[in-house]
């Protein structure tokens, strides 16, 4: 068995609070081994930047290390991933340690799960209600969604996020039943590597417009993922604002 690694994405949160979908990757043609495609594209896209890298949790770690060990491509490549691993001067910084040890919001029930920390923390977040709380997210992936959305419009509960993605999913054609019986929309890891596997299917298994649809699914996931992390930092340094006034 071995470790794949077929995509990820890449937001940057400015020193302004500006956030930026700064790039993304998905490699999922049939029979090809994403591996160093993937590991060559990560250190274009994070390589030089000399801002703090974040991560959720220690798979990223792990995967990278990994991939790094059996990786026979450019030396370059190792040269701007290894300083980002545990132990490097330039380590990533684990989020999911930092909301496990230092944050609890209600709602979450304790969890460091940063699906189960997304709604609370929007609930609880004045600037993430003014940044999202209107239809001014676009990127290569959406185009003017809301993410703050408040249930049936109003009150103090808030939608998930990942129910707002199945939604514009739908809404854009992707979640829907292929003529191979595959699901194509993407909302959570384990449908992501469902969705993995079904793109490595013959093409003549999948249309043109099956394949691009479960693309464009993953790819919206993955981008979700990463805005979830600059959402959670955002609410961080206005919570951290205010315990300081």
């Amino acid at each position: 068995f071995e470790t794949i690694a077929f995509q990820f994405s890449h937001h940057i949160l400015h020193e302004d609070g500006r956030v930026d979908h700064a790039s993304q990757f998905l490699h999922a043609e049939p029979g090809i081994c994403p591996n160093d495609a993937f590991l060559c594209a990560l250190a274009h896209a994070i390589g030089d930047c000399s801002g703090s890298v974040f991560r959720w949790g220690i798979h990223e770690n792990t995967v990278v290390a990994s991939l790094l060990d059996a990786f026979e491509g450019p030396g370059d490549v190792s040269d701007k991933l290894r300083p980002l691993l545990l132990g490097g001067d330039r380590a990533m910084i684990d989020l999911m340690k930092t909301a496990t040890h230092g944050y609890f919001v209600p709602g979450s029930d304790g969890s460091s799960s940063i699906k189960r920390l997304l709604s609370p923390t929007l609930k609880s977040s004045d600037v993430l209600e003014r940044l999202y709380g209107s239809q001014a997210y676009s990127s290569s992936n959406f185009t003017d969604v809301q993410w703050f959305q408040r249930v049936n419009g109003g009150g103090d509960n808030v939608r998930d996020p990942y129910d707002i993605l199945v939604e514009y999913d739908k809404m854009n054609g992707t979640a829907q039943k292929s003529q191979s019986d595959t699901t194509l929309v993407v909302a959570e890891g384990g449908a992501a590597i469902a969705a993995y596997g079904a793109l490595q299917q013959s093409n003549d298994k999948l249309s043109p417009e099956e394949r691009s649809a479960i693309k464009a699914s993953l790819l919206r996931y993955c981008e979700l993922d990463t805005l979830a992390m600059a959402m959670i930092v955002q609410a961080w340094q206005e919570f951290l604002h205010v315990d300081n006034k």
